[in-house]
């Protein structure tokens, strides 16, 4: 039953504190162990009851469904640590970038005018740019 707490654990990641995260996920991988359970003595092949009741289990929506008053707490908290994710990536790049340029420029003539600092500023740009994207897909 590996696979369901790596489920559940992958579900939740993002929400609760740590203390709370393994209550609830030790708590919501008993539920769903017990309907592969239900499901093996019905006759279901453990790999599929498994592959089912993650099926039919739901979303991180749904999970926080069950916390009415919390749910709008839990997505502002992720959507907090996103931005905060986000701008320290800006802040890394905006820092590597210009010890490159400054290492690139400080000593033109040993690099003979080669502007290697620009090869350095696209390959690093994947990762303000993926914080972006994660940032932004929580905000919806």
């Amino acid at each position: 039953m590996n696979r369901i707490k790596k489920f559940v654990s992958k579900l939740l990641k993002d929400y609760f504190n740590e203390q709370d995260k393994r209550e609830l996920i030790d708590i919501l991988s008993i539920s769903l162990e017990e309907k592969v359970e239900d499901l093996v003595e019905q006759g279901t092949p453990v790999d599929a009851a498994v592959r089912r009741s993650i099926e039919e289990f739901g979303s991180t929506d749904d999970v926080l469904q069950a916390f009415p008053g919390k749910s709008t707490e839990f997505r502002a908290n992720l959507v907090r640590k996103r931005r905060g994710g986000f701008l320290f990536a800006v802040f890394g790049y905006v820092v590597v970038v210009g010890l490159a340029l400054f290492v690139n420029l400080w000593f033109r003539s040993f690099f003979k005018d080669f502007l290697w600092f620009v090869i350095v500023a696209i390959g690093t740009l994947f990762w303000p740019a993926a914080m972006l994207y994660r940032y932004r897909t929580v905000k919806k």
